[in-house]
């Protein structure tokens, strides 16, 4: 028993000894630290939790958005699909839904309805809803030049638009530019058929003109060995934004944190579509299985001068200016499409774009 506790006492003895030479050894690295470092210890810690602030601050929850596009998942929207492959929208605090479009579906409408936050559209929509008084705000263009053309056959010898007179056109009823160019080049004969989405009426008829994405349907006819040549909507003189991002005076209004992280995390989208389209097929396969390799990158190589030429060259990704809208203005109003002449400034904003550097 004496040796026991003689033992227990050393155990301890020795066990104190070492809790001693613990603490001097990590009181002699805390107080080096602290004298090599001085100040900079304050200032790394200030740093740290700066770093932790904004951290916070980036994961902000800004809550479910929806996208509506213009048509099912193309080339045309790349860029908002890579945005969400990539998590971009996710990263900005919103979890984001994108609906494809569709010959049925009404873009402008779903939106304002609230049935969708943001959606694609053409700047002739936008002012033909703020002529029904349908408050829809444009806040950025994906195509500074249109995707638009109308095809011919290449036997029809369509060179001009001028040659277009007497033949049978299958466009969208009432579309502006259509109506535009029948007035300024004075086509008359013509035989208007509505604009379905499919081509077989125009295949079947070597007479026939139909409205078409630059990006598409060409490639899409020569695969089926029809030969066909277009003019570009954008040389008439008609010259809208296309595939114009749009919302409600209400969201800006009320929400405009989501407009700003939805624009920066899709311009970044656009931004890496851009540098690698090819690396985005699947997500577009995945929203329409009908796309083929070769139409993804014949259309990524066809849009890129479009989107990323012009203004948005020297001024950044869906630069906008009211001289545009402002003259697209007059030219609806001069055809009787529209009678609401109000300030483009109520219908258009680049405050959510990035800055001009």
């Amino acid at each position: 028993m004496k040796g026991s506790s003689w033992n227990k006492r050393m155990l301890a003895l020795v066990a104190m000894m070492f809790l001693l030479l613990l603490a001097a050894c990590g009181g002699d690295n805390s107080s080096g630290a602290e004298a090599e470092s001085g100040e900079e210890t304050d200032v790394e810690t200030s740093e740290s939790e700066g770093a932790t602030d904004v951290d916070v601050e980036e994961v902000v929850d800004l809550g479910e958005a929806t996208l509506v596009t213009n048509w099912f998942a193309q080339p045309e929207h790349g860029g908002n699909y890579a945005a969400l492959d990539e998590g971009y929208y996710e990263e900005a605090g919103i979890d984001m839904t994108i609906e494809p479009g569709g010959p049925q579906i009404s873009a402008t409408q779903l939106v304002a309805s609230g049935k969708m936050d943001f959606g694609y559209t053409s700047g002739e929509d936008i002012l033909n809803s703020r002529d029904k008084g349908i408050p829809l705000v444009a806040i950025g263009a994906i195509f500074q030049v249109s995707p638009y053309v109308l095809i011919s056959h290449a036997d029809a010898g369509v060179e001009n638009f001028e040659d277009l007179s007497g033949m049978t056109s299958i466009t969208a009823p009432g579309v502006g530019y259509w109506e535009y160019i029948k007035e300024a080049y004075e086509l008359g004969d013509m035989s208007e058929l509505s604009y379905t989405g499919q081509l077989s009426t125009f295949i079947d008829d070597p007479n026939a003109v139909t409205q078409g994405y630059i990006t598409s349907e060409p490639y899409v006819l020569d695969q089926q060995g029809v030969e066909n040549s277009y003019l570009r909507i954008h040389d008439s003189g008609f010259q809208p934004y296309s595939n114009v991002l749009f919302t409600t005076e209400e969201i800006i209004e009320e929400k405009p944190e989501l407009v700003a992280a939805f624009i920066e995390a899709t311009v970044k989208g656009w931004e890496a579509y851009r540098e690698d389209p090819a690396n985005y097929q699947d997500i577009l396969l995945e929203y329409n299985p009908d796309l083929t390799e070769g139409l993804m990158e014949f259309g990524a190589e066809e849009q890129e001068e479009l989107i990323f030429g012009g203004d948005a060259e020297e001024y950044g990704f869906g630069y906008m200016t009211e001289e545009r809208w402002s003259t697209l203005q007059d030219q609806m109003l001069d055809l009787g499409i529209i009678s609401n002449d109000e300030d483009p400034n109520n219908y258009f904003t680049t405050e959510f774009l990035p800055s001009e550097e």
